[in-house]
């Protein structure tokens, strides 16, 4: 978008009510120049040009724009965009547990076959496993829960964001306060998961209606997925 140099437009208005570099609140502003700023031409260049030299976020966007009294817009992710984060995140998880793979391929390999009287396929009892296949199980196992409980519990209850999550851009927050849950939340959202699961996975379906793309377990726990880039958080501090 751009604008016409200040020399052209002339004097930028001023609200009635207000004196020139008055803060102008977002209900006062005039829909034809909405600063915040009275007197002074609305910008959008130039308020992107004055990020600091950083890439400003969607939110330090939107209220250098409309004011920091502007009711913020929320962006509720789509149930599409939050399976296909699932399913990454799956994906993920098995890759943590190749060891426990391994260790049933070899399972198949070293199981010796026979028929019972009645002609059904069945585990000989000759059959010998060695401690390998054992120590493969366990060790995928540990490896499958260690991943689980970094991605799903600590990291998204600190950051709001599971691996899946940072690809896709979405992000799980609290559905009042707009911030990461915590892990011990985290961890309680993961076990209320089973409850999307009833009724047929009904409450896994639940967003394609709800007007804030919710899971049961979401309006358990109180919990929304946003919209938001991980690039797109304000810079700590």
């Amino acid at each position: 978008m751009s604008t016409m140099p200040e020399d052209a437009r002339g004097p930028a208005p001023v609200p009635a009510g207000y004196r020139p570099g008055d803060y102008v609140p977002y209900k006062d502003r005039d829909p034809a120049n909405p600063s915040s700023v009275a007197g002074q031409w609305h910008d959008p260049a130039r308020v992107v040009q004055d990020g600091g030299g950083r890439r400003l976020t969607a939110e330090e966007q939107y209220r250098a724009i409309y004011g920091a009294d502007a009711k913020m817009r929320v962006a509720y992710a789509s149930w599409g965009r939050r399976v296909l984060a699932g399913l990454l995140d799956g994906v993920i998880g098995t890759i943590a547990g190749f060891p426990a793979i391994l260790g049933y391929v070899l399972l198949l390999q070293q199981l010796q076959w026979t028929t019972d009287p009645y002609g059904n396929r069945v585990v000989s009892e000759t059959s010998e496993v060695g401690p390998e296949v054992t120590w493969l199980f366990i060790l995928g196992g540990v490896m499958y829960v260690a991943f689980f409980l970094w991605n799903a519990v600590f990291r998204q209850g600190r950051t709001g964001y599971t691996l899946g999550k940072t690809v896709l851009g979405i992000r799980l927050v609290g559905a009042t306060s707009g911030e990461p849950i915590g892990a011990g939340m985290s961890f309680v959202r993961q076990l209320t998961n089973y409850i999307n699961s009833f009724v047929c996975y009904l409450g896994w379906f639940w967003p394609l209606w709800d007007p804030r793309n919710q899971t049961l377990s979401d309006k358990i726990v109180g919990t929304v997925v946003v919209v938001q880039a991980q690039d797109e958080l304000p810079p700590p501090g």
